[in-house]
């Protein structure tokens, strides 16, 4: 047998196949190449902005704590008013408690005008009186309006001339060893100064409850 031209093909062939080959710019079909898959959208992937890969803003406090929206971070430092209201004057009648002193005559106006004033208790329907609240207002911007404290008998009251309450603002009261603060639930206008005044949405009346911190 002739193998001269078994051996001429199969040089032909091998030569079309190694030029096939050649001239193939993809790889092998059977390879395989290994990459790590980037992660996309999960929370261990932070963003050059700072915030995690599921669109979560930073809330500046470790762990996502709010801010107290009156008080802030402050802590509680009590201070003595220095005076009980109930012996500032005869014509207090030895109590004012639950009484609204910003009315005329008494301290809406005249040479001891006050901003805001009222008595806290320790429960809405509650009768008795906490000493050493500290009661705080703040504008719509988050300033402080003023602070003050109860005194012996629970009563507040600030003297701050030429200070006006913003339209829009909020108020709260804590104690120190109590409860969560309390806020006042809807915004304080510049006319709601004397805070046991018994009309509408005041609190004299039984109805919407006193000024409390439990």
């Amino acid at each position: 047998m002739d193998y001269r031209g078994v051996l001429l093909i199969t040089a032909v062939l091998g030569a079309g196949a190694l030029a096939s080959a050649t001239a193939c710019s993809g790889p092998d079909p059977g390879a395989i190449n290994f990459a790590e898959r980037q992660t996309q959208g999960t929370s261990d992937t932070p963003s050059s902005s700072g915030t995690s890969g599921t669109g979560g803003t930073d809330g500046g406090d470790e762990g996502g704590a709010a801010a107290d929206p009156v008080f802030g971070t402050t802590p509680f430092n009590y201070v003595d008013p220095g005076v009980a209201a109930n012996d500032a004057n005869p014509a207090h009648g030895g109590s004012v408690e639950g009484k609204d002193c910003i009315v005329a005559g008494c301290h809406l106006e005249g040479g001891r005008p006050w901003v805001f004033g009222g008595t806290v208790y320790n429960a809405a329907q509650g009768d008795q009186v906490v000493t050493k609240a500290e009661i705080r207002i703040v504008g719509p911007n988050g300033a402080e309006v003023g602070t003050t404290y109860t005194d012996a008998n629970g009563n507040f009251w600030l003297e701050k001339e030429g200070t006006t309450i913003p339209a829009g603002s909020k108020v709260g009261v804590r104690r120190e060893g109590g409860a969560e603060p309390k806020y006042m639930a809807t915004p304080l206008q510049p006319t709601d100064r004397g805070c046991s005044a018994t009309r509408a949405n005041c609190h004299g009346t039984d109805g919407t409850g006193r000024v409390y911190v439990p």
